[in-house]
């Protein structure tokens, strides 16, 4: 009797570390995974000439849920276009960041110069809020801080 219980412990631990994998399958299936995402383009522009760098950030408006999904960051590329296939669906608040500048390449600046500055920093997008639906374009217009 000894001798089977002893055989018995292995399986028993088997059948305890299949379930338990099951058990966090199930659970990780289930968070995160139900958000409806679309496709979203278009380009930033201020003044009417395209933002060449920076990042949008597209924060989904809770609208009555808790957790309305994750927020999709989005860099805008060197001719102002910008691409994603991860914003989730409904309203967005937009937030801009303007690319930080760097010191061209081989220049060491002096202790006292100040660093640069991005010829975007300060501007904020005219609308603050887009309705993202399945495969939204996009003109996202740029203005100075008041």
């Amino acid at each position: 009797m000894y001798i089977s219980s002893r055989n018995a412990l292995p399986k028993i631990m088997w059948k305890l570390a299949g379930l338990c994998v099951t058990f966090s399958a199930v659970i990780l299936a289930g968070c995160g995974g139900g958000e409806n995402v679309a496709s979203v383009n278009g380009k930033v522009t201020a003044e009417g000439k395209a933002v060449t760098a920076g990042t949008l950030i597209f924060a989904p408006v809770p609208e009555g849920k808790s957790n309305p999904g994750k927020p999709a960051v989005v860099e805008v590329k060197s001719d102002g276009t910008f691409s994603s296939k991860a914003v989730v669906v409904g309203k967005s608040t937009i937030v801009y960041n303007s690319p930080s500048p760097a010191y061209p390449e081989g220049y060491t600046p002096k202790p006292s110069e100040p660093a640069p500055v991005s010829p975007f920093s300060g501007l904020i997008p005219e609308t603050k809020e887009v309705e993202v639906k399945s495969d939204t374009t996009l003109e996202i217009k740029l203005v100075r801080k008041k």
